[in-house]
């Protein structure tokens, strides 16, 4: 367990040492997007966990597991994605479905399962992996009309 304390901290404290490379700009303009889809993310988790589709583990409380993933690589991932992506939408779709793949597909799963923050139990990977593209959607339908209801008031 204490390494997944460990883990984490680092899944909360890590991706935010990135963000002042992303620019006050980008920052101020992606973040109600990103805070959006965290807390869409969290009423998804919440669903799920009641339909047994995943089991989230209990963290450090008063928090669960996957509120620090939530309000940090998700929440993050969101920012750069949407700051390297936003207007380029087939680049965006392509970039999220091998960002989530590989995720996925390529030992993310079995890591975060090892490290006690979250396991799939009547999820299959391809269902999961269905339900991230749909939150990509969702993530750049608000930044796009986000985007817009700015630029025409």
């Amino acid at each position: 367990m204490k390494n997944s304390k460990l883990v984490y901290m680092a899944s909360l404290i890590l991706p935010w040492l990135t963000v002042p490379f992303l620019g006050r700009n980008s920052f101020k303009k992606y973040l109600p997007a990103a805070i959006f889809m965290s807390t869409f993310t969290k009423a998804i988790d919440l669903f799920g966990e009641k339909k047994r589709w995943w089991r989230f583990y209990k963290g450090i409380p008063p928090s669960d597991s996957m509120n620090f993933f939530n309000f940090g690589p998700y929440l993050v991932t969101s920012l750069w994605m949407l700051k390297m992506t936003f207007g380029k939408f087939p680049l965006y779709l392509i970039s999220n479905t091998i960002l989530h793949f590989c995720f996925i597909f390529l030992g993310g799963i079995e890591l975060v399962d090892r490290y006690k923050i979250f396991t799939l139990k009547k999820l299959t990977k391809f269902q999961y992996l269905a339900i991230d593209l749909f939150r990509a959607l969702i993530l750049y339908g608000f930044q796009y009309v986000n985007h817009f209801s700015q630029h025409t008031k």
